[in-house]
């Protein structure tokens, strides 16, 4: 096993991303701070996430805001009657189309796809606090990662997998980018080389996305398997759905 220290759970990151974004209740807000206050490690980790979450959201502002001011220029060339006359039609257009796309593609869907697209999300990944870590090439793939260049991040970590094939954590990461970019077979065997360390911090997480692939891929007798096999709250809810 190569625990990496700085791992967060899916549940623990959207644990944090609520207490950020004020979605607590006051009871839940005293509980966490309570956490907080006795766990010195669990402080540390929350303070480093908070700030990778303000510096993420920051470059997302930022880049919304781009796309909103370019939106503006390319109107201002247009007469202000004919944008008053059409802009809202064209509003109206886009979202009409898009109601029709969504229902479209859930009614064409089988019981478990539909279920793979409710219950799939894709692995946060690890927080990526650089320099101070013996593992700079393998966080800075996760940045690609996050920023959703799963090519890129895949191209970087198969070269250290190539040195470190027992990595439990490389190939889960691995799994997940693959999976991202909707290539089952090669998340198959990823997640399965996980599971292959005896002792593995992402075992739960790679039989619940093995579960989620087989499912996706209608072999709904492997994903109970390993949703029996993960034995967590959100992998028992959906072996009922599956189930019903």
């Amino acid at each position: 096993m190569d625990k990496y220290p700085n791992y967060i759970t899916q549940e623990q990151q959207e644990e944090y991303e609520r207490v950020l974004l004020d979605q607590m209740d006051s009871k839940e807000k005293a509980e966490f701070n309570s956490k907080l206050y006795g766990d010195p490690e669990l402080r540390k980790q929350y303070e480093e996430f908070k700030e990778l979450f303000y510096a993420i959201e920051e470059e997302g502002l930022r880049n919304s805001m781009e796309t909103f001011h370019n939106s503006l220029k390319e109107d201002s060339s247009r007469t202000a009657g004919t944008k008053n006359k059409f802009y809202w039609y064209r509003i109206a257009a886009s979202i009409a189309i898009l109601i029709s796309s969504v229902i479209w593609f859930f009614n064409k869907q089988s019981p478990n796809e539909k279920l793979f697209q409710s219950y799939y999300s894709v692995d946060p990944g690890l927080p990526t606090v650089m320099g101070t870590n013996d593992n700079y090439d393998f966080y800075e793939a996760m940045v690609d990662y996050k920023q959703r260049n799963y090519d890129v991040a895949i191209n970087k970590w198969e070269r250290l997998l190539l040195t470190n094939q027992d990595s439990d954590t490389l190939n889960y990461f691995l799994g997940s980018a693959y999976l991202a970019k909707g290539n089952t077979n090669k998340a198959i065997d990823f997640f399965k080389n996980t599971l292959n360390s005896e002792v593995s911090v992402f075992s739960k997480e790679a039989h619940y996305y093995l579960a989620l692939v087989h499912l996706k891929n209608n072999n709904t007798v492997e994903a109970v398997k390993h949703l029996k096999m993960a034995a967590d709250e959100k992998s028992g809810e959906l072996l009922k759905k599956i189930q019903e």
